[in-house]
């Protein structure tokens, strides 16, 4: 049966904004290698419209003269988890159209169908003009290690031609997944081609999706936590998602993109770029450090920018001189080694006051804006992009927090 994969199969792909065999006994994946994303409701929401409308083909019973049928899933919101920790959506269906003119509007699905019986639902949705053949479906998404599948629920309908909409549907429930996507070895990808391997696992919760990732590590069997160890399980009523890395993981990441260019720092009348940087830091406070050139003067430095704060805000930097080793130099040469690296002190002291004076009191996030993490999932690619509202450092990790958009 060839179907096309409803779009909630990728609410997996996380973060920052994220295939692997059947699991056998392995040691389990470094746990200071792991990041996690927190979606909520709005964002999945967001997300989950972005994929419709989305059409797929149920088989018909040849046995009993029935032929194959295509229906359109129109609507569908994210109502939290079941009491077995799956994911729960309430969607409406619809038969597919074959007429080039688009079928009759039906009012958008609200909150409190979440909680709503679906006969309700049902009729609400088919009294409206015009309305034909309408279902109102649970849909339920569930993770197994490396894989997600996505099944139809209970079903009412309601409409002409609910009926016979309502048999299709059992018989697209009776075969099994309506689809799947695996979520080991996924890569993540810069714009230029540089990537990491990830292990997903998903956690279906009240008010949102749970996505970890450790570095991928075939055989290895990670169950799916059941409550963030990293990100906050509540975000300021300004966001929708959460990441966060421990710094470990984080440092593996910054190196990654790091291979698509410097960080550049604009000043006054000058640009710096900034490579291969490191981060660290403790309760409250985060320190960035790398190879610091200005272009106006071609000089080399070494920096290191600290910023704290609930949400981390830019205090002193510091740098200093990359020397030349004059030691192995001798006469007129070793002379200019000297008057050379003599220099370098003034100038990285500049430097370092110069952007100590312009950067001083801002935020880190609107220095260091995540970069979108894209991953490809079921052979789709998937973007995370976070606008960060907060950026705090804890327990060894490094948490961003705000709006959240996947493409």
């Amino acid at each position: 049966m060839a179907r096309r994969a409803i779009g909630f199969t990728s609410v997996g792909v996380l973060a920052l904004g994220l295939a692997a065999a059947p699991m056998a006994a392995a040691a389990p994946a470094d746990p200071v290698e792991r990041a996690e994303a927190l979606l909520f409701g709005a964002a999945i929401n967001r997300f989950v419209a972005k994929q419709l409308p989305s059409t797929f083909s149920v088989r018909g019973d040849r046995e009993a003269g029935i032929g194959a049928a295509d229906v359109t899933l129109v609507d569908a919101r994210y109502c939290g988890s079941t009491k077995a920790g799956h994911g729960r959506l309430v969607g409406v269906l619809r038969p597919a159209s074959s007429s080039e003119t688009a079928p009759a509007a039906l009012p958008a699905l609200e909150a409190r169908d979440c909680h709503g019986k679906l006969e309700e639902v049902a009729r609400r949705l088919a009294a409206a003009p015009d309305a034909g053949a309408v279902a109102a479906v649970e849909l339920t998404a569930e993770w197994v290690p490396s894989e997600v599948r996505v099944s139809i629920g209970d079903v009412a309908s309601g409409g002409d031609g609910g009926k016979p909409l309502a048999r299709t549907l059992a018989r697209a429930k009776a075969a099994g997944p309506l689809a799947t996507a695996e979520t080991g070895g996924l890569k993540l990808e810069t714009e230029r081609g540089s990537s990491l391997a990830f292990d997903l696992a998903l956690s279906f919760l009240k008010d949102g999706v749970l996505a970890t990732l450790t570095v991928a590590c075939p055989g290895c069997a990670a169950p799916a936590p059941r409550a963030p160890a990293i990100v906050p399980a509540s975000a300021p009523a300004d966001a929708d998602g959460v990441v966060g890395a421990n710094l470990r993981l984080a440092n593996r990441v910054v190196a990654l993109f790091s291979e698509d260019g410097p960080l550049v720092l604009d000043m006054d009348r000058q640009s710096v770029e900034i490579r291969n940087v490191q981060i660290s830091g403790g309760e409250g406070t985060l320190s960035v450090r790398g190879r610091a050139t200005s272009r106006a003067v071609a000089e080399t430095a070494l920096v290191q920018i600290e910023s704290s704060g609930a949400d981390l805000r830019l205090g002193e930097m510091r740098a200093d001189p990359q020397l030349e080793n004059c030691a192995a130099q001798a006469g007129g040469a070793s002379m200019g080694c000297n008057i050379r690296n003599a220099a370098r002190g003034p100038a990285a002291a500049a430097l370092a006051a110069t952007m100590t004076s312009r950067y001083r009191g801002k935020l880190l996030r609107t220095l260091i804006v995540p970069p979108p993490f894209s991953f490809e999932v079921g052979g789709r690619r998937m973007t995370l992009r976070l606008t960060p509202t907060r950026a705090s450092a804890t327990g060894g990790s490094l948490v961003v927090t705000g709006k959240a958009d996947v493409e």
